[in-house]
């Protein structure tokens, strides 16, 4: 798994915004506002639904995968969402259920679908969801004491998975100098989370 929290920086807005807003936004939004609310929506979401997705199918590359779909179909969908007429996560519980059902019945197309285990309790997700809300709350706070350039180091290496090399030169920096950013990056980091332990692993 990769991202779960990015840069942020034009966007702050966004990121004030509830699930609502954000899914108002992508539905009903010009364009630029229809990308920065999917990007915040994504970032805000996308833990717990690979999570979900994890779960169901045991597998996590199909999770990502499937993940990925989910959110397609949040897309397509988000112009008929009505606030208030069910949580945001349980929505995407089901959309992420009913996803990895598909995805069963292919991978097992002789297998009737009855036979197929129960899928963890719903609440239990939910629940699970919270904390990892939690977590990344924390995360994206810690992030936000960083430089632009600590950020978008962080981002491009641990987040993004870049090679030090490429992540340098998209910066358009030596190496030597990307590497003394990313060390005050987690320095900073590290006096920002102090005492936070307990949450970081609860999940």
């Amino acid at each position: 798994m990769t991202a779960q929290v990015t840069y942020m920086n034009d966007n702050d807005d966004m990121q004030s915004l509830s699930d609502d807003a954000l899914l108002h936004t992508i539905g009903h939004g010009d364009a630029r506002a229809k990308r920065e609310a999917g990007s915040v929506f994504v970032r805000r979401h996308l833990s717990y639904v690979v999570y979900v997705c994890t779960q169901k199918l045991g597998n996590h590359a199909e999770a990502e995968e499937a993940a990925q779909d989910v959110f397609a179909s949040v897309w397509k969908n988000a112009a008929n969402w009505q606030s208030g007429q069910a949580k945001v996560t349980t929505w995407l519980h089901r959309i992420a259920a009913n996803r990895c059902i598909d995805i069963l019945r292919r991978r097992r197309p002789t297998q009737d679908i009855d036979t197929i285990a129960e899928p963890m309790d719903e609440n239990a997700d939910i629940e699970a969801a919270h904390q990892i809300g939690e977590r990344n709350q924390l995360i994206r706070a810690a992030l936000s004491a960083l430089s632009a350039d600590q950020q978008r180091a962080v981002e491009l290496v641990y987040f993004k998975e870049t090679k030090q090399r490429d992540a340098a030169e998209i910066m358009g920096l030596t190496v030597a100098a990307l590497e003394s950013i990313l060390r005050r990056a987690r320095a900073r980091l590290h006096q920002e989370l102090a005492g936070q332990r307990e949450h970081l692993e609860m999940v």
